[in-house]
């Protein structure tokens, strides 16, 4: 009913991967990173301060718990800390009343918890041992105690799961915690108990079972002089206590362990998910209380918000507006309060066992519907596709250095900005937040043709971990907004769109000749306003002259070609010969035209007429198209179709990565 108090931001200390690291996070956050970068260690660090499962004694670190560039950081005093920050808990009276003392800000609300591990000092300054100390807010006398984390505390559902043993186990499933919020009658159990023992005493009566309580009871006697007490068969006596516990869920009619490894998943998540809801506005009301309730309900909210079931209790009813899911919450919250607070979900490698289509249903169902807070460690593309731009968390290393940290959660962007780079990631699954470097392209040829040239040149993208993304258009700017937020490399390869003033309009499509016609290069015109508009360079920074311009642009990680990729191509390499045939093969190869078509692309490209091949190209007649030109092309193209933005934006890209390494 209300949304639920998340962790805002995370600062790490010392600690493992991170020597120092201050992140903001939103209250669905997914974290990615390569293998081995510290996503599990992240969840730790926080697991060390929320997690009621974990004793005082697994609080205590070891030499191997410090960041690894420390050498006997025990011996040196080295100091770990960690500090959260929660915030959207004001409507959660318990943690309100629990936490209050937490508060380090009022607008917003913000409560702190620090974890310590620091020495313990001799009277003569030298290292006795080591303690950890958890307190709340800026005073390191208030402490943060079992009893804390029982209105603010974290659940870890690990990747590697034994989940059919998790529901079955009593005190850890989930399905138990959703029937004890029932508080089923006693009374009700009692008779329940009453008939099952009935119905399994009937079971004494075949006589069958009378044969064998017979020649028990006999065998049993023939051993023993005096006569005992004879031997009877009975059945278990029925705890009460236990009824509930030996419910069971089923799929389609089959226990959990007859069921798929990914649909058992999916079934252990939704159980959590309702586990951890807030609980204030129940689902359903027994009579007993409805009845107490109403005699409170002065404004009638019970009536607009509640049905019958037709056994005399009530149940929520469904499509509640906001304005009355906001006075039930606070009437609940005032005449039935819970003793309960908030838990935050966190969930290693949700994709394991699910196929990529049901990993974007459930999870975006997560991320739109579910008022939880919740954070995921994945290396999914499908479940990155369909995070919300607000909610990455990059962790990377740069060497052999420390880890770092970066998040989206204070990314800046226009709504049409969003919108175009939410449709992009959604579309291509995600592969974005996922490379090392990453190469932003203006259209299908540079997709097709950059990774086959990088191969020529003996830098394998692939192997690099950069990627190639394809933007279909000019409009780099959203993109480089979240790669530099999220701390990924990046470069720009675009077209330079060679144009003259001639009769004072833009004439394109024309090859440069020293008309002596002013000229210009749309390419380096956006790109200036990119700099300009994200502070990357000042306006005053950059020079008139377009050679110089260009060296300056290709500094920053920006490369402009001088016409259109496909120009470039023909242009640069037209005049040797086994280059030009091999463009000029493949034209006749998929051109619908006849031979004169093919002679005459053949002309125009041996006199250096390349917009006459490129109109060719994109001909009704010859019907190939730019994509499919360049998927061809990049069967056969050697390094003399190469042109010299892309190699240099290559090499630029690749070095970026080396240097990381």
């Amino acid at each position: 009913m209300m949304e639920s108090p998340y962790i805002s931001r995370v600062k790490i200390t010392n600690y493992r991967n991170f020597e120092f690291v201050d992140v903001q996070l939103k209250d669905k956050q997914v974290v990615i990173g390569e293998n081995n970068v510290g996503k599990t260690n992240f969840l730790r660090a926080i697991q060390l301060i929320l997690d009621p499962t974990l004793t005082d004694q697994e609080r205590f670190l070891e030499d191997m718990d410090f960041y690894n560039g420390f050498e006997s950081p025990m011996e040196k005093g080295i100091i770990i800390e960690i500090v959260l920050e929660i915030k959207r808990f004001s409507h959660n009276k318990n943690l309100l009343c629990q936490l209050s003392d937490a508060t380090v800000k009022a607008s917003p609300d913000t409560l702190r918890l620090t974890y310590r591990y620091f020495p313990r000092l001799r009277e003569d300054g030298s290292i006795e041992g080591y303690i950890f100390k958890i307190f709340k807010g800026e005073n390191e006398n208030n402490e943060f105690t079992h009893i804390d984390r029982k209105y603010l505390n974290i659940k870890v559902i690990r990747a590697l799961r034994d989940v059919e043993a998790e529901i079955k186990n009593s005190r850890k499933s989930p399905l138990s915690v959703l029937l004890k919020a029932y508080d089923i009658e006693k009374s009700k159990l009692e008779a329940i108990a009453k008939n099952i023992k009935a119905q399994n005493d009937q079971v004494l009566s075949l006589s069958e079972l009378k044969d064998l309580n017979r020649r028990i009871d006999n065998r049993f006697k023939d051993f023993i002089d005096v006569k005992p007490d004879s031997v009877e068969l009975g059945t278990n006596e029925v705890n009460t206590n236990r009824i509930l516990t030996t419910l069971k869920v089923l799929l389609g009619g089959r226990t959990v362990s007859d069921t798929s490894l990914g649909l058992t998943n999916i079934l252990y998540i939704t159980l959590m998910l309702l586990a951890i809801e807030d609980r204030t506005v129940p689902t359903f009301i027994n009579s007993i209380l409805y009845q107490e309730l109403k005699g409170k309900d002065k404004a009638g909210i019970l009536q607009k918000t509640y049905k019958s079931d037709g056994h005399g209790n009530y149940i929520l009813m469904d499509g509640l507006s906001s304005v009355l899911k906001s006075e039930l919450y606070e009437f609940m919250d005032m005449y039935n309060p819970i003793d309960e607070g908030a838990t935050i979900l966190a969930i290693e490698e949700p994709e394991a066992h699910l196929h990529p289509a049901i990993q974007r249903s459930i999870y975006k169902d997560v991320f739109n519907r579910s008022t939880n807070s919740v954070i995921m460690t994945t290396h999914s593309t499908h479940i990155a596709s369909i995070t919300p731009l607000e909610s990455v968390m990059h962790l990377y290393r740069r060497g052999k250095g420390a880890t770092k940290a970066r998040s989206s959660a204070e990314l800046s962007l226009s709504e049409e900005e969003y919108a175009d780079l939410a449709r992009y990631i959604d579309a291509n699954r995600g592969e974005i937040y996922f490379g090392k470097a990453v190469l932003l392209v203006e259209g299908i040829t540079e997709e097709y043709l950059v990774p086959v040239f990088a191969d020529l040149m003996g830098k394998t993208l692939d192997y690099k971990g950069i990627f190639v993304c394809n933007i279909n258009s000019t409009n780099f700017s959203p993109y480089i907004k979240l790669l530099g937020e999220l701390g990924i490399p990046y470069a720009v390869i675009t077209d330079g769109d060679y144009y003259e003033i001639i009769n004072q309009e833009r004439e394109y499509h024309l090859l440069n000749k020293n008309s002596g016609n002013d000229i210009g290069y749309l390419g380096l015109e956006i790109i200036e306003k990119l700099v300009i508009d994200n502070d990357i360079l000042s306006d005053s920074e950059i020079p008139e002259d377009f050679g110089e311009m260009d060296d300056l642009f290709r500094e920053k990680g920006f490369f402009i070609g001088y016409y259109t990729a496909e120009v470039d191509i023909m242009e640069g390499c037209y005049k040797d010969e086994a280059s030009r045939e091999i463009i000029s093969g493949i034209f006749s190869g998929l051109t619908a035209g006849g031979d004169k078509q093919k002679r005459n692309f053949s002309a125009n490209l041996e006199k250096g007429d390349c917009w006459a091949c490129l109109r060719q190209i994109e001909s009704s007649h010859s019907r190939i198209g730019k994509g499919r030109f360049a998927q061809r092309l990049a069967h056969h193209c050697t390094l003399s179709h190469m042109p010299d933005h892309i190699k240099r934006a290559i090499d630029y890209i690749c070095k970026e990565v080396e240097e990381d390494e």
